[in-house]
């Protein structure tokens, strides 16, 4: 069902139309959001509509999802995707809303357009958010601090809801400069890396190298032989043994294999491969949207692991940079002592609520924020979210060839 009302923006008459229905109201409106995108200046991947159908056909095909959209005449200006389900929260039954998101889509966020009039769409989708009926809470985890959806929950505060921001993670990013480096200096992703892990580099691609033919393979394309030898390379080591790597769940791989194509289609699949005499020993699973290289999943043989040869791939896929117009890596998941060799820059992510304006959202409020962050006090585990969250997991090989401080 749809329903269609009229409100007015200084200079503009806008269309805010509710759409219910499943995933095939993301299809409909595919292209229009893809536009948005496009315009909006969001070079987030994660926000396309490839990301949201490919999570409700692989994880949720029989959800029941609503979109908020926002329209100037024919033109999409703005686009909130949700999905309404039953849940428990703190062992009180809820109607939640949230994103057609989980874990594998990495972030979640809405869609607006730029400037002044996006924030004016902002307050629209609000407006139409908070009267949509049969609702408790609304709780959207993977949300990067700034985005737009994070703006809606301070809206809905500023409203007299009742909202929280919980962090979860942080994760690194490297800027890359854009200006030509000197002859004689550092490319711009190695000025400031420390002299003993550019060291630790180059011994192990020279050793490396003495074992034969090394080299970087990328494909742009979904290529079946090179997406079954990533999930193949991702589950040779600790993920396959857990049951997390990819390959692992069906569903999961029908997620990534269909945002594999899409991203092919639209031109920011990036899968790339350090191979050594023909045999991948790294792999990433990335994207590459206007400058922006996202590191969504990567996986290494860990009979190589001395070598540290996911580092050595970092390394070839940044030496690319002028042939791929790359700004900026991003490792988008939670910061690791890896990652910390190449970057500083940190992302927060949250987990935001938004609880409904009566009794039972203020019920729900204090079972759920209110009486954990009390107990938290008490025990003296109150977090400083001003503070760096820890790094997590060690380096590839030893602490003296990936650069670890003594």
């Amino acid at each position: 069902m749809t329903v269609a009302h009229g409100q007015e923006i200084p200079g503009t008459i806008l269309s805010v139309r509710v759409q219910r229905g499943g995933h095939e109201l993301v299809q409909q409106l595919a292209e229009p959001w893809r536009r948005l995108c496009d315009e909006s200046g969001d070079e987030e991947v994660f926000y396309r509509p490839e990301w949201a159908q490919a999570y409700l056909l692989a994880f949720a095909p029989k959800a029941d999802v609503i979109i908020i959209s926002a329209w100037a005449s024919e033109r999409l200006r703005g686009i909130l995707p949700l999905v309404q389900r039953r849940s428990l929260m703190s062992g009180l039954p809820i109607v939640k809303l949230t994103l057609p998101a989980n874990v594998h889509s990495l972030r979640a966020s809405l869609t607006i357009c730029p400037g002044q009039e996006g924030e004016a769409i902002l307050k629209a989708l609000w407006q139409a958010a908070k009267n949509l009926p049969q609702w408790d809470v609304l709780d959207v985890a993977n949300v990067v601090e700034g985005s737009g959806l994070g703006r809606l929950v301070a809206l809905a505060q500023a409203d007299g809801y009742r909202t929280a921001r919980k962090r979860t993670s942080q994760t690194l990013y490297l800027p890359i400069s854009t200006a030509a480096p000197e002859k004689s200096a550092q490319p711009p992703w190695l000025a400031g890396m420390r002299p003993k892990f550019r060291s630790h580099l180059r011994r192990a691609k020279r050793h490396l190298e003495d074992q034969g033919t090394l080299e970087l393979k990328h494909y742009g394309a979904a290529d079946p032989e090179a997406l079954e030898k990533f999930y193949a390379l991702e589950a040779s080591g600790w993920k396959g043994a857990e049951g997390t790597a990819i390959k692992c769940d069906p569903q999961t791989r029908k997620f990534y294999d269909a945002v594999a194509l899409a991203a092919a289609r639209d031109g920011y699949l990036s899968l790339d491969f350090l191979e050594l005499n023909g045999k991948p020993i790294a792999g990433h699973f990335g994207f590459n949207l206007r400058g922006r290289y996202f590191l969504a999943k990567a996986g290494y043989d860990e009979a190589f692991r001395h070598y540290g040869p996911g580092q050595l791939l970092v390394n070839e896929i940044l030496g690319q940079t002028p042939e791929r117009g790359l700004r900026e890596f991003d490792f988008v998941g939670p910061a690791t002592w890896d990652e910390s060799r190449w970057a500083s820059a940190r992302r927060t992510n949250y987990r935001v609520f938004i609880f409904r304006k009566n009794w039972y959202g203020a019920l729900l409020y204090a079972a759920r924020i209110s009486a954990r962050d009390a107990v938290r006090s008490l025990l003296g585990r109150r977090e400083d979210e001003s503070a760096p969250l820890e790094l997590k997991s060690k380096p590839q090989g030893s602490d003296r060839e990936s650069g670890t401080d003594q």
